[in-house]
């Protein structure tokens, strides 16, 4: 995978053309004129064999039933094969190559404001695990299971291409059914936790959604603006000590550790993926000194941002 100046960010009006091999049949994606609402469903035979990395500003699933290639997940990559249900987030790093001319299945992609029309709760798309950067982007299905998520591409794709005044709110209603469905079969959700546990289990997605939205500035080319653990508490209407103690008792780790560990990811997705020069990326993580950045990155992953970019 060869490295980009700046990683491009596709939006729904250029994704098909990255995508997808124009042909008969190709229909125009659901986007509403001012307004930000966007749904679009493809079958993955017209998938091109390769795709470089980029960038979604949406959401995508899709489900492959017949083909084979790598696919790049953030920092994960995996083997993808038959009988696999991927998940791709906004800003989440993503490539895709090949292996053989036979892909089949269906790619579904939409925007947060689509999925969230007529919702109360419109902070499940950020909370499902399968979105999150460290969440496993993957689900293993057997055959059964395969069979159900089909007919719900199937049943999306034949409402996408007859699309009616109903068809928003039908399209909208198989999608929830296929996000819930996933969430269900999710496997670090198979136990319920304890009553006593939902609401620290809740603080702490509240916290990661405040501290995340915070780190978005980078991907467009800002410096990160972290707050205090402190401002964050006081957001979230919980004492410093309260966050920690919630955080700690559920991970193991601080609520500083966690925002460390995220700018641990994200800079070894920009070294991996950019041009741009050690200290300019330490500068837009929010640190005032490079030297301090390549010592504390070396204590975390046991080499400096220089030692691991060479080793690309």
């Amino acid at each position: 995978m060869s490295k980009n100046q700046n990683i491009p960010i596709h939006g729904s009006e250029a994704f098909g053309k990255v995508y997808f091999d124009e042909g008969p049949g190709m229909q125009g994606p659901l986007i509403r004129k001012h307004s930000t609402e966007y749904f679009d469903i493809h079958q993955r035979c017209n998938s091109k064999r390769a795709i470089d990395v980029h960038r979604l500003d949406f959401y995508m699933v899709f489900l492959v039933t017949e083909g084979e290639g790598l696919q790049t997940f953030g920092l994960q990559e995996h083997y993808i094969r038959k009988n696999m249900l991927c998940f791709v987030s906004p800003d989440m790093i993503s490539a895709w190559k090949a292996e053989g001319d036979e892909q089949r299945g269906y790619y579904c992609s939409f925007s947060d404001d689509f999925f969230n029309l007529g919702r109360d709760n419109k902070n499940l798309l950020h909370e499902l695990p399968f979105f999150q950067l460290d969440g496993n982007a993957v689900l293993h299905l057997t055959d059964e299971q395969t069979k159900h998520y089909l007919g719900l591409f199937e049943m999306m794709h034949t409402e996408y291409k007859q699309r009616n005044e109903f068809s928003d709110n039908i399209l909208r209603g198989y999608l929830h059914a296929l996000l819930n469905k996933a969430y269900s079969q999710y496997e670090s959700f198979d136990t319920q936790p304890a009553e006593s546990n939902r609401s620290s289990i809740r603080l702490l997605k509240s916290f990661t959604a405040l501290y995340m939205r915070d780190f978005k500035t980078i991907n467009k080319g800002n410096a990160i603006k972290l707050k205090k653990i402190a401002d964050y508490a006081d957001e979230l209407g919980v004492s410093q000590n309260h966050l920690n103690d919630t955080i700690k008792d559920l991970t193991g780790k601080s609520a500083g550790q966690l925002i460390k560990d995220q700018l641990i990811k994200q800079a070894t997705m920009c070294l991996k993926h950019s041009h741009k020069s050690i200290s300019e990326i330490a500068y837009r993580l929010g640190y005032d000194d490079p030297s301090y950045f390549a010592r504390y990155y070396k204590s975390q992953t046991g080499q400096t941002p220089a030692e691991f970019r060479n080793s690309f």
